[in-house]
């Protein structure tokens, strides 16, 4: 009987675990499996996108122009705000370089200011995907204490360099789950259609994670499942010809309560990142791929970035480039970073 009462003891405190507990679990359990990360390659920015204010929020490619997306692009210009684009070209340059020369942005300018009433404090846009000269943007939005996903599409007009937002292509993503600063962080097109990834996908939080389909002209299709995945979604890159895309997954320790992480099935199946079990933070990119009725998980080990530091870095912008890796940025923690990450893709 006193036998039992321990054991019993023992399978409550296991269901009981703070979240802080599966954490410290999810290192020992990787303790005999550690894997080698990758260090990033600072890319120097300079103009007004190198300031910490900047808050670099999403990410794509719109042909050889990688697109900046800034959370509040009425920031930079009290008549028409900016988003910011880097040539492909300049990018492979300061790469290659050993000089890593600094990389100044041009922009295109945008309506913002006439949406004012979306970007209340603590909205603003969260990222971008582009089909030809067709944008569709995520906005976080503060109404009355919920947080909501608003997409909006937008004209590109290259030769003029500007960006047209359209007020009657306004559309709420409908959701049963309301998560104070929680919304839509990464938005896709694939072959037709519209996907905004919510932000927060982990088994205490998400019991019945699925995503929103639209097509081109933002009406609502359906809903498809999403795997439960730990931590935050914070951008993905574009589709491949085979439906695979990649994610940023972060976890910052300081959103422990909020997110209550379970155990991190990634970690028990791939390991864990040398210098991740030695600090707190996760910052890893992992790789998703588009189904009929679903999106999965696909087997491809995750890539770890290699951490410095316990505070972790806010990463919430990521693009492939070409077939020899990732340009990734982050907004505003603990600077504006813009980063290259080496990868041999398959």
């Amino acid at each position: 009987m006193k036998n039992l009462i321990i054991l019993s003891i023992f399978v409550i405190a296991a269901y009981s675990c703070s979240s802080t507990e599966i954490n410290y679990k999810n290192k020992e359990i990787a303790a005999a499996n550690l894997v080698n990360e990758i260090s990033i390659l600072k890319i120097p920015l300079l103009g007004e996108i190198s300031a910490r204010s900047a808050e670099i929020s999403g990410m794509c490619w719109y042909g050889d122009n990688l697109i900046l997306l800034p959370q509040y692009p009425s920031n930079f210009d009290s008549d028409s705000g900016k988003i910011f684009f880097l040539k492909k070209s300049l990018l492979l340059n300061s790469i290659s370089n050993s000089d890593n020369a600094a990389l100044e942005p041009d922009y295109y300018s945008v309506n913002s200011t006439d949406f004012d009433d979306l970007f209340r404090l603590g909205s603003g846009f969260e990222s971008i995907t582009i089909n030809e000269n067709s944008a569709y943007f995520t906005i976080e939005n503060m109404n009355g204490g919920k947080t909501e996903t608003i997409l909006i599409r937008g004209e590109i007009d290259s030769i003029n360099k500007r960006i047209e937002l359209k007020k009657e292509s306004i559309i709420k993503d409908p959701t049963d789950l309301f998560i104070h600063n929680i919304s839509s962080e990464s938005i896709l097109y694939y072959n037709n259609i519209i996907i905004p990834i919510f932000e927060v996908f982990g088994k205490n939080i998400n019991k019945n994670p699925k995503v929103s389909v639209f097509n081109q002209n933002l009406e609502f299709i359906k809903k498809i499942n999403f795997p439960n995945i730990e931590y935050r979604i914070t951008d993905v890159t574009s589709v491949d010809e085979k439906g695979k895309f990649w994610a940023i997954n972060y976890f910052y320790p300081g959103d422990n309560k909020k997110l209550n992480p379970a155990q991190d099935e990634i970690i028990l199946h791939h390991g864990l990142g040398k210098s991740h079990y030695i600090y707190d933070p996760v910052e890893r990119l992992i790789q998703f791929q588009i189904r009929e009725n679903e999106i999965v998980l696909t087997e491809q080990p995750p890539v770890y970035l290699e951490l410095t530091k316990n505070n972790g870095r806010n990463w919430e912008a990521i693009a492939k480039l070409n077939d020899i890796g990732f340009i990734i940025a982050t907004d505003t923690f603990p600077e504006t970073i813009l980063a290259f990450v080496p990868y041999k893709f398959d």
